[in-house]
C-alpha cells in the first residue's frame, strides 16, 4: 500500500511549476511543499535546489520558539516574473489618460524625461564598471542591461564603427502597437542614444521593428567619432 507522499508523481517541469505556484502564496518549508504536492520531501529538495540555481527561488532560516530553525523557501522577483503581469495594459491606460488630459506634446515630454532618467542610471552603471571610455564595451554593457529589462537582445559588430543591437522581445509591445512614435522612437531609440551620448558622436537608426510586424527590432548604431 502506498503512503500519501507516494500517491502522485508529476513530470519534473510540472513539479517545478506546482512548487512555484505554491510559493506564490507565501514562503514554505520543503516539508509543507511535499505535503501539499504529496511527493517525497527529498524530491522537493532536488527541485528547490534547481530553482535556486536558476534564481527563481531563495531560502532563509526562520527561528522558531521551540525546536530547530526552519529553512523557508520563497519566490525571487525573477520567479514572480514567470506569472502573468499585465504591465502593458496598465501602462497603455496611463498613457491614454495622460494624452487625454495633458495633450500629445506633454505626453511626449514625460516619456522623454523618464527615458533620460533611465539612460542616466545606465550611464552610471557603465562608468562604475570602468567601461565609459570604450564605445564597444559601453554598448555591450547597454546590451546586457537591455536583457535585464527583458528585451532579449544581442549586439554584433557590423563594421569598423558600426554595430547592430537586435531585440527579440518588446517589453512594451501592446503600447508600441498603438503608439510606435512614442515608444519605439521616443523611448527605445532615445534610451540608446542618451546612454551613449557624450562617449562619441553616435547615430541610432531603427531599421526593423516588432511593432511594425517584423520578427525583431534592429537598431543600427554608428560611432561617427
Amino acid at each position: 500500500m502506498k503512503n500519501d507522499s507516494e500517491d502522485r508523481t508529476l513530470p519534473p517541469e510540472d513539479t517545478k511549476k506546482s512548487i512555484l505556484e505554491l510559493l506564490l502564496g507565501g514562503a514554505k518549508t520543503s516539508g509543507e511543499i511535499a505535503n501539499k504536492l504529496r511527493i517525497q520531501k527529498s524530491a522537493v529538495r532536488i527541485h528547490l535546489n534547481s530553482l535556486q540555481a536558476r534564481k527563481m527561488v531563495k531560502s532563509y532560516f526562520k527561528i522558531a520558539h521551540l525546536g530547530r530553525p526552519k529553512r523557508m523557501y520563497e519566490l525571487t522577483e525573477s520567479g514572480r516574473e514567470l506569472f502573468p503581469r499585465r504591465y502593458d495594459l496598465f501602462l497603455s491606460l496611463i498613457i491614454k489618460k495622460i494624452e487625454e488630459t495633458e495633450g500629445r506634446e506633454q505626453l511626449k515630454k514625460i516619456i522623454k524625461s523618464v527615458t533620460d532618467d533611465m539612460a542616466a542610471d545606465i550611464k552610471k552603471r557603465i562608468e562604475n564598471n570602468n567601461a565609459s571610455n570604450n564605445f564597444e564595451k559601453s554598448l555591450k554593457m547597454l546590451n546586457s542591461i537591455s536583457n535585464e529589462m527583458g528585451f532579449v537582445s544581442s549586439v554584433r559588430k557590423e563594421g569598423k564603427d558600426t554595430f547592430s543591437l537586435v531585440s527579440r522581445n518588446c517589453v512594451l509591445h501592446k503600447v508600441a502597437l498603438s503608439d510606435q512614435d512614442a515608444i519605439c522612437h521616443g523611448f527605445h531609440d532615445r534610451i540608446i542614444q542618451k546612454t551613449l551620448d557624450g562617449k562619441a558622436n553616435v547615430d541610432v537608426e531603427l531599421r526593423e521593428c516588432i511593432a511594425l510586424g517584423d520578427n525583431h527590432s534592429r537598431h543600427i548604431i554608428t560611432n561617427k567619432r
